[in-house]
């Protein structure tokens, strides 16, 4: 099959995930079986004004390939302009923020805020399609609380708008991320469309990949499980689970890779949030938080890693 017009084998996507998913995340899981990967959420108010932390969010090696830019704005305007930014800046295609539920995010009117604003949500789209030439998508929940389920209308009104693909997050903005997501909704939201639909949430394992292709799914988007677990997208594909040796080793290259990116300082601080999802279910795991997430130098924390690897037998 072919998303944002690429050959993918699995159709296996890394999610966008604001604060986890910069470009050594990225780089990690394509290794392991990510075919697509998107970048943080965007603003695309940040883009146009150039501020240098939006900005940076573009930044990214060559091998972190091919790649998809999320942005967000309630304002088509500002949607069409950052959209060119996008474009010129050499992404593989677009995705319009529909899902997110953060307040912050949703007292702008944009994310999760379009669920109530359908017609403000087809607006952002035609302006995005008519700035750009590169692929585009909308990603959206299943509505705005249970009283409002409207995903299925909401995706019938965004393919009109000739969108390329729809990335559905079963779950209400009431709900947040809590609860089990309305995976009902996928069959009514396909039989809506001719366009690739995209599943999103609690993704864990080829069952649920298996189940979410029988109700319709074409692709499938792995956000929360791929934090310091890289290795999903290999187990999705059939693979094993990581030896105790290539989770050492990773947690290291992760920290490597933060700290090129951050510098040293800043690196070891933003790998603290990834360093409990990294030992999560092994022995002496709070032990080894409580040390990591209080030791600064970059020597002193590898040792910290290698040393719990060590006693404990895990490579």
């Amino acid at each position: 099959m072919k998303l944002y017009r690429i050959p993918l084998a699995r159709g296996l996507l890394l999610a966008p995930m604001s604060g986890y998913t910069n470009w050594p995340m990225r780089v990690l899981c394509r290794r392991f079986g990510a075919e697509l990967c998107y970048t943080e959420m965007i603003s695309s108010s940040g883009l146009i004004r150039k501020t240098r932390n939006t900005r940076a969010l573009l930044a990214r090696p060559a091998e972190d390939s091919p790649l998809v830019a999320q942005i967000f704005t309630a304002s088509p305007g500002e949607a069409g302009l950052a959209a060119r930014m996008v474009e010129d800046a050499g992404f593989d295609g677009i995705d319009i923020n529909m899902g997110c539920p953060v307040k912050k995010i949703v007292y702008k009117g944009a994310g999760a805020a379009l669920m109530r604003d359908v017609d403000r949500a087809v607006r952002l789209c035609l302006s995005v399609k008519g700035a750009v030439s590169i692929p585009v998508s909308a990603k959206i929940r299943a509505g705005w609380d249970q009283e409002s389920i409207n995903a299925p209308e909401m995706a019938s009104r965004l393919q009109e708008t000739g969108i390329d693909c729809l990335i559905l997050h079963p779950r209400t903005r009431a709900e947040m991320y809590r609860g089990v997501p309305r995976w009902d909704l996928l069959p009514a939201v396909k039989e809506q469309l001719l366009l690739p639909v995209v599943a999103s949430g609690n993704i864990h394992s080829p069952r649920d990949t298996l189940a979410l292709s029988g109700l319709g799914a074409d692709a499938f988007m792995v956000g929360r499980a791929s934090v310091g677990n890289p290795w999903i997208f290999r187990e999705l594909s059939g693979g094993p689970a990581p030896t105790a040796e290539e989770r050492c080793e990773v947690m290291l290259e992760h920290l490597d890779l933060l700290c090129s990116l951050m510098g040293v300082e800043r690196g070891i601080r933003f790998m603290r949030k990834y360093l409990s999802a990294y030992v999560r279910g092994l022995p002496e795991a709070t032990r080894f938080r409580r040390v990591a997430c209080t030791t600064d130098g970059l020597p002193e924390l590898k040792g910290v890693i290698k040393g719990f690897v060590s006693d404990h037998c895990l490579c």
